[in-house]
């Protein structure tokens, strides 16, 4: 269905512009900093072993190769000169080195190299929308030390890279991956590229001044950037919106945190329901016990489709998709059940592993999940879960982030606790610090959509925003669409008649008119006026 668009410009923002740059950014200065001062300066020869690894990211074996086997998938020499996907002009050539720094110059995929990082198993098992992985799906967990959510990125990663044959021959250095940038008080700091690329600090005027503008178009810089990146105030786009599905080979599988020795786990429960002998356990209700699949699905059942999303995913994530479910509603479940024990105000979900929730003992206010529709879900796409997917039974609730759901469920326990916690009291302390993320929007596209004049391209993407409940209640109003960085906006509505647990995705189609590089952003605001804390940003390509 089509939207009507409309234009907000510079003067007209009913929003406050909040643009924070994650944690990670903050947690790697000490040791960037430190590292400048001891970069490798000459890179030795590579020895005919690593020049194979660096070249096709594979080794032909040994211990000491099984760690770096698939880190690098790209041959990079730091000291080469590239543009890359930005303009080719002196300053990103000779100046910015542009195209050769970022994660993106050495690794095609972060995802694939956590599934090539030799004995260590990563909870994702796939991202979605055939995106590439980026570091900002990585740093939200791991910026600092969270409970479960793994150890701190920063001191690995650099002593990682340092220690790396593949980046020492690279030539590679601090500058490699990052930034010098300067803070509110003039002090020089350092920033990840890939936090920068996108913005206005690398597009030459990082006050948002028009300035700063002016300036540079007065000394021969056309199109007011020193990035040479075109700004369209006032594009001509068509944006079409709706709550169409993901595709079945789309959707991101991630495992429960507790994998402990979790092949053996996942294989028995997978040999379990195969053979027919899988139960799953029921306590602190009045018929409990043990019951099959067969049990299950025999009771009402309920077909719903609603947006998962990682609850760490950073902003234009690939862990994010839109799929349709059926299971058993948490309160007909109860009901089904005999209803919960007296005084019982606490659910448990309890995975073949041992996990049970984002609190350590996983008890949960049991009336918060019922009133947010809560699923003991059975089924995805038509078929029954696979193991990947969670199955044979998770439970999941709409419109929050992943954590709340609870995959490969072998029982439930329902009790009496003492304030149980409630999941938006953890996650709003941490979406108000920025440590999490309210509102997302995605980019189904990876950088480098090439475009030529006068011929239309059209872009996909989604919304979403965390619906939990009064107090995480982000609900997807409008989003907004800018090919200035931002200067001008193009705003597009999402119905009132949409249902707030799916995503709002959109096609953008739009005829350039000029050839050169393009940055096109994307952001969402909530019907509570929230605006998404950093836009979703894409490169566009666009020749004659």
């Amino acid at each position: 269905m089509r939207f009507p668009t409309s234009k907000r410009g510079e003067g007209g923002h009913a929003h406050s512009r909040r643009k924070f740059a994650l944690g990670a950014a903050v947690c790697l200065l000490a040791l960037a900093a430190c590292l400048a001062a001891c970069a490798p300066s000459t890179a030795p020869q590579p020895t005919d072993t690593n020049a194979a690894v660096a070249e096709t990211g594979e080794s032909d074996g040994g211990d000491a190769d099984a760690s770096t086997a698939g880190s690098f998938s790209t041959a990079a020499d730091f000291t080469d000169v590239s543009t890359g996907m930005f303009p080719d002009i002196q300053r990103n050539a000779e100046f910015q080195n542009a195209g050769n720094r970022g994660c993106a110059a050495c690794h095609d995929d972060l995802f694939t190299l956590d599934k090539n990082n030799g004995s260590f198993v990563h909870i994702t098992n796939q991202v979605g929308m055939k995106k590439g992985s980026y570091n900002g799906d990585c740093v939200v967990c791991h910026y600092q030390k969270m409970g479960t959510a793994g150890n701190i990125m920063s001191e690995n990663l650099h002593v990682r890279h340092y220690s790396s044959p593949e980046f020492v021959n690279a030539n590679g250095n601090c500058w490699s991956c990052h930034v010098t940038d300067t803070d509110e008080n003039g002090n020089i700091i350092m920033k990840l590229f890939e936090d920068v690329k996108y913005d206005m600090r690398f597009g030459g005027y990082p006050n948002e001044d028009e300035t700063d503008i002016h300036w540079l178009e007065r000394h021969g810089w056309d199109e007011g950037t020193f990035s040479g990146v075109v700004r369209e105030a006032d594009p001509k786009l068509d944006v079409q919106v709706d709550q169409a599905t993901s595709a079945e080979e789309d959707e991101f599988n991630i495992l429960n945190f507790e994998r402990i020795e979790g092949e053996d786990a996942y294989d028995q429960i997978e040999k379990s329901v195969n053979d027919g002998s899988y139960r799953f356990t029921v306590e602190g209700v009045g018929k409990p016990g043990e019951y099959t699949l067969d049990d299950l699905k025999a009771m009402p059942q309920t077909e719903f489709t609603a947006a998962q999303y990682c609850y760490v995913a950073g902003y234009n994530t690939a862990m994010f998709d839109n799929m349709p479910m059926k299971g058993v509603k948490l309160s007909d479940f109860i009901e089904a059940v005999g209803g919960v024990e007296a005084g019982a105000n606490t659910v448990t979900p309890v995975a073949v592993d041992g996990w049970t929730a984002i609190y350590p003992d996983g008890a949960t206010d049991l009336q918060s999940y019922i009133d947010n529709d809560a699923v003991i879900v059975l089924e995805r796409y038509g078929h029954d879960l696979n193991i990947a997917q969670g199955g044979p039974v998770e439970i999941f609730v709409p419109g929050t982030g992943g954590t709340a759901t609870v995959k490969n469920l072998v029982g439930i326990k329902f009790s009496k606790t003492d304030n149980p916690p409630v999941y938006s009291d953890i996650a709003v302390p941490s979406i108000e610090a920025g440590a999490l993320i309210n509102m997302n929007t995605s980019w189904f596209d990876n950088d480098g959509v090439q475009a030529k004049v006068g011929e239309p391209v059209t872009l996909e993407g989604a919304s979403w925003g965390w619906t939990f409940g009064d107090a995480c209640n982000y609900e997807v109003d409008k989003i907004l669409f800018s090919l200035d960085y931002g200067q001008n906006w193009t705003e597009v509505d999402s119905p009132d008649s949409f249902d707030p647990y799916q995503w709002t995705h959109f096609t953008m189609t739009w005829t350039p008119e000029k050839a050169g590089t393009y940055i096109a952003k994307a952001k969402a605001v909530s019907k509570n006026g929230v605006e998404q804390g950093k836009d979703a940003s894409i490169i566009i390509q666009v020749s004659e």
